[in-house]
């Protein structure tokens, strides 16, 4: 009786102490796995207003300083437009945004001056007037110059959470907008669930597996021998993940990851059934990877096996019938006594849909929203990763719309947004996938030409020049043309620096446009040649046939794009000295004498103090001051000799005392071309180079370039 008893109460004790293990393993996983979701939950709640943060700060950084601060002038109507269109645009292409507006601080009060108004016709969405409510929240951004989220905000359309970005004065000093946009709370926290799925069914999957090992621990020191129990383990553990979401694996660590357990969801993933896979028999996992992802897949599982690690990592696979997903793999490797590896064992989730969404946040926050090109920012992040050697020569090119301004005046910004979005068109369209092209703002295009020298730039840019002539040939409408100004450079060695290759893009950028007539800056040149034609017999078809003769000679001396550009502009104004000599000598029929020569050669000295107090003139100023230098050094105003004079200057000089023999003047008429040449050939080594000289004879006579 006693016996029994005893036995009783040791079976009540056994049971009791299987139970309160089982309690204590209950509570200890419970414990355990709030901890971690609360630590998921707030990693991923950081993650959202990081990046809604980050969207809010690439839509400010795309909105123009000088708009936002006269939103509220009258004259500001065109600016006020497209504002909002921007922002009905962003709210429109960005599903989880649902208001959009900006505010303004004017006398200590806060009120929003554009919103998102052509989306606001949804009901659901919140109104302006809940958003202007909220003084405390609004005031923030514009105290402090920080982005601020806040918590949830319920109006009686809902409940909404507010991303308050302040948009910086031109010197990132004092704020002078604040740009908000609206969240749904509800999605939010919607998508924030989203994304713990993959760790509840991780936790969910280790709990399982927690629990499943230990009754099977349990069963096996009562009822069953060591090798039943491992296959009663399989067994359950095939049930069990045959349940769950995604694909659960037990493979081996070999080069085809030989699978030895595959649980059913692999058909849904892949569309392979789960007995294709088992030992390699139709297919392997191996080949399912997508060939680039495939290294890097093998590189990180050696890495993390090494330091005993889990292995977590994202790659696209290819299913059986080609599509291309991508997956979120967690996984950990199974070690034996000895500590060698007996298998990889982990589960593969479809993380397709959180990958686009991923994506459309990257094309928002490095797109531009007029042109689809890259913006300012993400150009300059481009810039620092090809200032690379591997990436040398790297060429800049910068390209700008003439007469934008003009446009948009006589026809309006939405034509002026045509123009800029055709053009950018042009550009991508005539570029191969290695140049960057982004949108700078205004009229303004860069390209960035990694492995592309000098040469290969100039050529880039006058195929870039032929695409703009031929689409104003071809084009519907023809009340305008496009027309555009390009300038380049590049970076071949260590020791260049990069914003001096930019600077001097810009540089050949802004010669560029004195020679072109649609550009602001022309109209400097013609000012002055204006003045120049009508004080003097210089004619502007004397400018064009100089121009041409410097062109032909340069050419074959290969000069720099920027130096042939300079050749052209110092063609047209090398003589624009004569403006400040007496109108009496300028037109003297008949021959000047000594005294009214003296004044006479006044005027490259004169042209010069011209040329140097116009900034866009300065830096052709020193070949109009020697362009009466001759090589023997006899010629004035500094008496130069030989190469001691610019090539510029020398060039011109020949270009110009042909011209000048081969028209007729009031004081005599003009020598035949032949006589001319005679001339040129007579006074090579004195008066001219030689060597240009003589090149210029034979352009003329051998080649008949004239």
């Amino acid at each position: 009786m006693i016996n029994k008893q005893n036995k009783k109460s040791l079976f009540k004790i056994g049971n009791n102490q299987i139970s309160l293990r089982i309690i204590y393993l209950i509570i200890i996983v419970l414990v355990l796995a709030s901890l971690y979701l609360n630590f998921a939950w707030n990693r991923y709640q950081e993650m959202a207003k990081s990046e809604a943060t980050q969207l809010g700060q690439s839509v400010g950084s795309l909105l123009h300083v000088e708009h936002i601060v006269e939103l509220s002038e009258q004259a500001a109507a065109s600016e006020y437009h497209l504002v909002e269109r921007s922002l009905t645009q962003l709210v429109e292409v960005t599903d989880s945004i649902y208001y959009a507006y900006i505010l303004e601080e004017n006398n200590g009060d806060i009120s929003i001056v554009v919103d998102s108004s052509a989306a606001d016709s949804i009901t659901s969405r919140p109104t302006r007037s809940s958003c202007e409510e909220t003084v405390e929240s609004n005031r923030l951004p514009f105290d402090t110059g920080e982005s601020l989220i806040t918590e949830p905000i319920s109006t009686p359309c809902g409940d909404w959470i507010r991303v308050l970005v302040p948009i910086m004065d031109s010197e990132y000093k004092n704020p002078v907008a604040v740009l908000g946009l609206t969240y749904s709370e509800a999605e939010w926290h919607g998508k924030l669930w989203e994304k713990m799925i993959p760790d509840i069914v991780v936790l969910v999957c280790l709990a399982a597996l927690i629990f499943t090992i230990n009754n099977l621990i349990h069963q096996n020191s009562k009822y069953k021998k060591a090798e039943k129990s491992r296959l009663e383990s399989e067994r359950s553990k095939s049930v069990f993940f045959s349940k769950i979401p995604g694909m659960a694996y037990r493979c081996k660590d070999n080069h085809n990851w030989t699978m030895e357990f595959v649980s059913e969801g692999c058909y849904g993933l892949t569309g392979y059934k789960a007995e294709e896979l088992l030992l390699d028999k139709k297919v392997t996992y191996y080949d399912i990877i997508s060939p680039e992802y495939r290294d890097p897949v093998r590189a990180e599982w050696k890495r993390v096996l090494m330091q005993r690690k889990d292995y977590r990592d994202e790659y696209e696979i290819i299913t059986k019938s080609g599509e291309r997903k991508w997956v979120l793999e967690l996984g950990q490797g199974i070690y034996d006594s000895q500590g060698n590896i007996e298998a990889l064992e982990g589960i593969v989730l479809d993380i397709s849909e959180q990958k686009k969404k991923d994506l459309q946040i990257a094309y928002l926050r490095d797109r531009d929203f007029l042109t689809g090109l890259y913006n300012r920012n993400y150009m300059e992040e481009e810039k620092k990763r090809l200032n690379q050697p591997e990436f040398w020569p790297l060429s800049v090119a910068i390209c700008d719309i003439d007469g934008l301004r003009v446009i948009n005046d006589a026809y309006g910004h939405d034509e002026g947004d045509h123009m800029i979005i055709k053009t950018g068109q042009l550009i991508k369209n005539r570029l191969s996938d290695k140049y960057v092209v982004g949108h700078s703002g205004g009229g303004e295009f860069e390209i960035l030409m990694p492995n592309t020298d000098a040469q290969a730039a100039e050529e880039i840019t006058m195929k870039i020049e032929d695409s703009i002539d031929s689409y104003n040939r071809v084009k519907e409408k023809t009340f305008y043309d496009i027309s555009i100004s390009m300038g380049h450079s590049t970076k071949e060695k260590e020791d260049q620096d990069m914003q001096d290759v930019i600077m001097e893009a810009d540089e050949n950028l802004r010669r560029r446009k004195m020679l072109n007539h649609n550009s602001s800056y022309s109209a400097i040149v013609s000012s002055i040649m204006a003045t120049l034609y009508a004080k003097s017999q210089e004619t502007e078809e004397h400018g064009q046939r100089l121009g041409d003769l410097c062109l032909m000679i340069g050419k074959e001396l290969n000069l720099s794009q920027a130096e042939l550009d300079d050749l052209q502009l110092v063609s047209k104004l090398h003589d624009i000295g004569k403006i400040g000599i007496d109108d009496y000598i300028l037109n003297k029929p008949g021959k000047l004498n000594d005294e009214e020569w003296e004044i006479m050669k006044n005027h490259p000295e004169i042209g010069y103090g011209i040329a140097m107090t116009t900034p866009q003139l300065n830096h052709i100023a020193e070949y109009i001051l020697y362009h009466h230098e001759r090589w023997d050094g006899t010629g004035y105003p500094k008496r130069l000799k030989g190469e001691d004079i610019p090539i510029v200057s020398r060039i011109l000089s020949i270009a110009d005392a042909f011209d000048a023999m081969t028209e007729d003047r009031v004081y005599r008429k003009a020598l035949s071309k032949e006589e001319a040449i005679k001339e040129i050939e007579q006074n090579a080594g004195s008066q001219f180079d030689p060597d240009i000289a003589k090149l210029f004879v034979y352009l003329l006579r051998e080649k008949g370039q004239i």
